[in-house]
């Protein structure tokens, strides 16, 4: 025999019997049973934990979407919180229902009284309400707060005039406008001056408005900037475990199953980033009311910033939900094609 028989002799290998190794698959291939599967609870649990990975895969990129989130919605969050209570402001400044009539300081009580009368049985008029210049005083000194001293001495010399709330009745006002109405006021003899805030909000409302569509433009770019950052951190996830996605899609996982998990890694960046921005806009709230209560001039005119409505806190914790998942939507439709 010569060298090279020798050799292929020394390093021959022997055939494995028939059968060996497949007597798993085998198994399961006569069996009429299914392969094990995970169902109901058990595979959405699995898709939470892949997408909490996902997440955790590139700490760096998912930082950076969930503060761009967080720092987009503050701003959007915060632009709807002033909108917000400018037109509460502008509701009771401008409510074309009500107008003060102020009493001149030279009016006799008895023509008080009998102005008041003539009100309260006006068909025009829903109710009426008298302010003396003691009460008025007295307001005045409650809205200054810790600062009430500054009109002490003012009891014996108030320059504060009485003045008469009139509120009219809905119906009237398709027939009649405030301004007429406010002009007959005026007419009567015990009354200085008649104040009513409709010109003022409908001027002010205007402004809200192009304010209001300003912030519809700026929300439309910044939800793009955040669309596409998602995308781009869900690419880099992909990319990451191209090689594990492929070897899922050999084996049969349907795209449902490949897709969820980083899905759900996009909606649990955006809970995250809205949950931070409303929070810096609660907490900015708070310190903006702390500041409030110590001024001497805004403390009277803006007593307290009121809080985002619920429905648009969640309005917001919703978007940013839909953010995330538009942006991981988008980098799925690209990647996982194999």
């Amino acid at each position: 025999m010569n060298d090279e028989g020798k050799r292929s002799q020394l390093f021959a290998v022997p055939e494995p019997p028939v059968g060996m190794g497949t007597g798993f698959l085998s198994d399961y291939w006569s069996s009429r049973e299914p392969l094990p599967t995970i169902r109901g609870i058990e595979i959405w649990w699995y898709y939470i934990q892949r997408g909490v990975q996902t997440v955790l895969a590139l700490p760096m990129s998912s930082i950076i979407t969930v503060m761009t989130i967080a720092v987009s919605l503050f701003l959007l969050a915060g632009f709807l919180l002033i909108l917000q209570n400018v037109g509460q402001l502008l509701n009771e400044a401008g409510n074309a229902l009500s107008m003060t009539a102020y009493i001149k300081a030279e009016a006799s009580e008895k023509d008080v009284t009998n102005f008041i009368r003539e009100l309260e049985t006006n068909s025009k008029v829903r109710s009426v309400s008298y302010t003396s210049k003691a009460q008025a005083l007295e307001t005045f000194r409650k809205d200054l707060g810790t600062h009430s001293s500054l009109l002490d001495g003012l009891e014996q010399n108030n320059p504060l005039p009485a003045s008469v709330d009139v509120t009219l009745r809905p119906e009237i006002m398709a027939n009649i406008s405030p301004e007429e109405i406010a002009s007959q006021l005026r007419r009567v003899a015990v009354v200085e001056d008649v104040v009513f805030g409709s010109e003022w909000a409908d001027k002010m409302a205007g402004v809200v408005r192009i304010f209001r569509a300003f912030g519809l433009l700026t929300l439309l770019i910044a939800m793009a900037i955040i669309v596409f950052l998602i995308s781009n951190t869900i690419k880099l996830v992909i990319y990451a475990r191209r090689e594990e996605i492929t070897i899922m899609k050999l084996v049969g996982a349907s795209d449902g199953f490949v897709k969820i998990p980083f899905m759900i890694g996009g909606l649990i960046q955006g809970l995250i980033g809205s949950a931070i921005g409303l929070s810096l806009v609660k907490l900015g709230a708070l310190a903006l009311n702390y500041q409030l209560q110590g001024s001497q001039v805004l403390g009277v005119t803006i007593p307290s910033i009121a809080f985002l409505h619920w429905w648009a806190a969640a309005g917001l914790v919703i978007l940013g939900l839909a953010v995330g998942a538009i942006g991981s939507f988008f980098a799925l439709g690209k990647f996982i094609n194999v």
